[in-house]
């Protein structure tokens, strides 16, 4: 069984960027743990629901996907810049440990978010720990930034027939009270076509290479 394991900063960012492609693993048998940094949500004042909401959105959308969510540092997080660098990558070490992953997946240390940047670079630096597993970035997931079109994927998903159930996951984070401005899931979804439309797919989704070792019968993904 291939064992995947993509780590973000955020509920709601591994489902932007690669919904298709977990959904699209854990129908192929895959085994795909997604584990999240931070809750990102706070309760504000007499809301004090929100943050529990925001936990099970993430917990319904794994259902839809098929993935294994976990939660680094029991969920206790709301903003990754909150942690020690040192700190960050030691739950990095300490979860590719006990996963032994063959490929891990997380944010492009290019992006424009602070949050994800922080999580590429602890990726990154636990890597050293585990130079058997291959290691691939996605990009950025709000499409307003010049480093969105800066992203160029090196690898390209298939992920057509998944489209309908990465909107079903994203959905999941539209709940009252949120605090975060609303996913806007069309733009996703032509975002998604045009990236395979470069590669003569009817959708897709991509992923920079940062690292693999060839090694006969074993795939990336």
């Amino acid at each position: 069984m291939t064992r995947v394991l993509i780590v973000a900063a955020h509920p709601d960012d591994a489902e932007l960027a690669l919904g298709g492609t977990i959904a699209r693993l854990t129908d192929g048998g895959a085994q795909v743990t997604v584990a999240l940094f931070t809750v990102s949500e706070k309760a504000d004042g007499a809301d004090r629901g929100r943050r529990r909401r925001r936990v099970a959105a993430a917990e319904a959308s794994a259902d839809i996907l098929g993935h294994r969510l976990h939660w680094l540092g029991d969920g206790h997080h709301d903003q990754v810049e909150d942690l020690p660098e040192y700190q960050a990558v030691a739950l990095v070490d300490d979860l590719v440990a006990r996963t032994d992953p063959e490929t891990v997946i997380s944010h492009w240390d290019g992006d424009s978010h602070g949050d994800h940047v922080r999580v590429a670079r602890a990726v990154v630096a636990s890597s050293r720990r585990w130079p058997h597993a291959a290691l691939a970035q996605f990009g950025p997931n709000e499409h307003r930034t010049v480093r969105h079109a800066q992203f160029v994927p090196h690898l390209y998903v298939p992920t057509a027939d998944q489209l309908a159930r990465k909107a079903e996951a994203l959905a999941c984070y539209r709940y009252p009270g949120q605090g975060f401005r609303p996913l806007d899931t069309d733009t996703v979804e032509l975002f998604d076509r045009a990236r395979g439309a470069a590669v003569g797919l009817d959708a897709a989704e991509g992923l920079r290479l940062v690292r693999h070792r060839l090694t006969p019968g074993r795939p990336l993904l």
